[in-house]
């Protein structure tokens, strides 16, 4: 059953779409959309390509999923749902966790006092009206799974399964209260990296420190499960809450899932990829989506670690540009073909 991926130049956000192929069905699944900028129109971004390729050979998306609601993940997709012939004509289905479903879901009232940011890119002051658009926007169209997705839950499509990682109960509960407001400005620069060290120099300093950000926490990651193989997307989850979803479906350091590839969360950052969890995933190709233009990343440790466990493992960048910032030609010469940027779509029959 051939699987298709393909990860859009979404700057330094997620945009993905997926094709799962079977003998009587195709089924497509979007994850994410980008920033605003990843829909466009002048100039035209990769997601407004993308759906006009679509609607023009007369083809529909059965799933769009919402990780959560940064802007770089979900700024295109209030664009493409904003515009007649987006995702409001080609879209059947749409998962996200909104505020008003997390409230319900806790069987809390929603006080409209408590302001709830998360990183936007339009300004740092920018709340979570950006998903409350998004409400808006599917209120009236009939597509939009209305209930909360949480670690454990399945949702069954013809042609594969896809079983949820993140987010946990704990992790929705904090979605209640406001969030911190010392988040880092969403313009932060790339000035700040550690792309001019080596593997040998990042493996002997590194202690791994886990991602604390509210919204990243909130982060729905899955298996996508195509009979016998497994695909992980993590969207921008947090890797103790990864472990824990795998755990519950079987998998540990001892028996780990085995997966065709791993779209690494949260672009390449440290505090998302710890060693304990690629201790939990067997896989020789990792995905790290991001024009490196936002927050220092992705962070060349996140490689070395990845590279450390598994030595022959592939690690597929969406932005060829991104590469020869991290690595040096020296470096690239010893990793052979394990460093490559995605060239169309990643194909697995």
């Amino acid at each position: 059953m051939p699987v298709n991926i393909r990860v859009l130049k979404a700057f330094h956000g997620d945009c993905i779409f997926i094709t799962v192929e079977s003998e009587t069905v195709t089924e497509r699944i979007l994850i994410d959309g980008g920033p605003a900028a990843t829909f466009g129109v002048s100039p035209q971004g990769e997601l407004r390509a993308l759906l006009n390729e679509l609607e023009a050979e007369g083809k529909q998306i059965d799933l769009v999923i919402l990780t959560h609601v940064d802007d770089d993940h979900i700024g295109g997709l209030i664009k493409a749902f904003e515009v007649k012939d987006g995702l409001t004509k080609l879209a059947r289905k749409i998962m996200f966790n909104s505020g008003r479903l997390i409230h319900e879901y806790f069987k809390v009232q929603v006080d409209p006092k408590k302001e709830i940011l998360g990183n936007f890119t339009q300004s740092k002051n920018t709340s979570i009206n950006q998903g409350n658009t998004l409400e808006r926007l599917l209120k009236d169209l009939g597509i939009w799974h209305e209930s909360v997705i949480k670690q454990g839950d399945k949702h069954t499509l013809k042609g594969c399964e896809l079983i949820f990682l993140t987010p946990d109960e704990s992790e929705l509960k904090k979605l209640l209260t406001t969030w911190e407001k010392g988040q880092p400005s969403p313009f932060t620069s790339a000035s700040k990296t550690d792309w001019k060290k080596s593997y040998k120099e990042l493996l002997a300093q590194d202690t791994f420190k886990e991602d604390n950000s509210t919204p990243n926490g909130s982060s729905i990651s899955f298996i996508l499960k195509v009979g016998e193989y497994n695909f992980l997307f993590l969207g921008d989850a947090h890797p103790t809450s990864i472990i824990q979803g795998l755990t519950m479906q079987g998998y540990n350091a001892d028996t780990p899932i085995k997966a065709e590839v791993v779209k690494l969360s949260h672009h390449g950052s440290k505090g998302n990829t710890s060693p304990d969890l690629l201790s939990t995933i067997d896989c020789l190709t990792y995905i790290v989506s991001t024009d490196a233009t936002r927050h220092g990343l992705p962070n060349k440790i996140t490689f070395a670690r990845i590279h450390s466990k598994k030595p022959n493992a592939a690690i597929l960048f969406n932005y060829k540009s991104v590469i020869s910032s991290i690595y040096t030609n020296d470096e690239l010469a010893q990793l052979k073909n394990q460093i490559t940027a995605l060239l169309g779509e990643l194909k697995f029959d």
